[in-house]
């Protein structure tokens, strides 16, 4: 972009103004060498320095997963129902890193897996809003207990028949 405001800073000029063809020439060589020369000696460069990956957001999307899935155990307690100790497995099986999504189950799991995708929620909000996580960490996080919720269904109304 810089260069494009370069070349027409040297042809706006008027045409009465000294060596203006040379400062056109100029500002030509100068943008073209500055893109070629920087263009083909980056990937160099940077192999040379040997930057280390970035893992921050890998960390902190495995953050905001142990949290989030952590806060919907707590949710769950000690419910002995089926749904929820299916629910449990699912989630500890998630936590130990065996299965990365729930699958949606029977009608009351499906109950309990949109109350506790709203617990998770609540958990990775306050991750984001402590600065525990980033950005990016917080919206894909925040997609998959999307996913999540979708998979459970539309909860039934009372009143309301689909037809």
């Amino acid at each position: 972009m810089r260069g494009i405001v370069t070349l027409a800073a040297a042809m706006a000029l008027p045409s009465s103004f000294p060596y203006r063809d040379f400062v056109q020439l100029t500002a030509f060589v100068v943008v073209l060498g500055t893109l070629t020369i920087q263009g083909l000696t980056l990937r160099p460069l940077l192999r040379f320095i040997r930057l280390p990956p970035d893992y921050t957001v890998q960390n902190e999307l495995a953050l905001a997963r142990k949290v989030a899935a952590r806060s919907a155990l707590a949710e769950l307690g000690q419910d002995p129902a089926p749904a929820a100790e299916r629910l449990r497995q699912e989630i500890s099986e998630a936590l130990s890193g065996a299965v990365r999504e729930f699958s949606p189950g029977n009608s009351h799991g499906n109950v309990l897996r949109r109350q506790l995708v709203g617990v998770a929620r609540h958990a990775i909000e306050d991750l984001r809003r402590t600065n525990k996580i980033g950005d990016d960490a917080y919206r894909q996080v925040e997609e998959e207990l999307d996913w999540l919720e979708l998979s459970a269904g539309v909860p039934e109304m009372e009143g309301d028949s689909m037809i």
